[in-house]
């Protein structure tokens, strides 16, 4: 059963203006605003519905080709990959069924989820969410998913950030996959610390309880897509997914920008 609520589907914020051009208007738009990579700055061509990126960025961002473990989207043999649970998570109990990722944490992706998190980047973010997307119609979860949300913010962190980079990815992902979005499916209780700044127990701790469903929505029986911009312990998916548990939905499954090996 798909979520459902007043309102099944939430309208996505305002998109770049080039965005909503015609093709016509667009190479106008071209001739007097000459396109720009959204990630380096660096003058580029426009490609109508493709992220406009510069040909160099657009091969630095391409997806992982290094097979990753379907359960935690961390990069594994090949072996791992096509039988099941890879070393990082055989034997550990995940409240989330499958994860996707574009690839490592590392490199112009690393770059990218820090850019995507002020919002002067949301073009750059919703471009992410174009080749996550295209992971996931690449790599297609067991079973297809229902409803799209993101891992949200604690409002007063949301207000001074001015962006939740896991919103407009999602927004992407939903748009480019004919998928519902809801925005708001899942609610932050409190304020966080940064996982970035913390040991593998301290994030865990920093997250437990931390997110309850909306009750705008009823996710019973549903099955959820949570986005988020980057996975590393996993422990703020694993939060998220027990509250969309508790609340009823069927299966969780997880896709993120970028997968991160953790070092404590």
């Amino acid at each position: 059963m798909a979520a459902t609520a007043n309102s099944t589907q939430e309208k996505p914020s305002a998109r770049s203006w080039r965005r909503r051009l015609s093709a016509k208007t667009t190479a106008v738009a071209d001739l007097v605003f000459p396109p720009r990579c959204t990630c380096c700055d660096r003058k580029c061509p426009s490609r109508l519905g493709q992220p406009l990126w510069c040909p160099e960025c657009d091969r630095q961002l391409a997806l992982a080709d290094r097979p990753s473990c379907p359960r935690c989207a961390l990069p594994c043999p090949a072996l791992d990959s096509e039988e099941g649970p890879c070393p990082n998570c055989r034997g550990r109990k995940l409240l989330y069924d499958e994860a996707r990722a574009i690839g490592p944490y590392d490199g112009l992706l690393r770059r990218a989820v820090l850019q995507i998190k002020h919002a002067q980047f949301e073009a750059l973010a919703a471009g992410l969410g174009q080749r996550l997307a295209q992971r996931l119609r690449e790599l297609p979860f067991r079973e297809p998913v229902q409803i799209v949300a993101p891992v949200p913010m604690f409002w007063l962190q949301r207000m001074w950030r001015g962006a939740n980079a896991a919103e407009t990815v999602a927004q992407s992902v939903a748009q480019q996959l004919d998928l519902p979005l809801a925005l708001s499916l899942l609610v932050c209780r409190r304020w966080l610390r940064k996982q970035s700044t913390l040991k593998t127990d301290e994030r865990r701790r920093n997250v437990r309880g931390a997110f309850r469903a909306s009750w705008r929505y009823s996710v019973r029986g549903a099955r959820v897509l949570l986005i988020d911009d980057v996975m590393t312990t996993g422990a703020t998916a694993q939060e998220a997914a027990r509250a969309l548990r508790a609340a009823g939905a069927a299966s969780v499954v997880v896709a993120a920008v970028a997968r991160s090996a953790f070092e404590p």
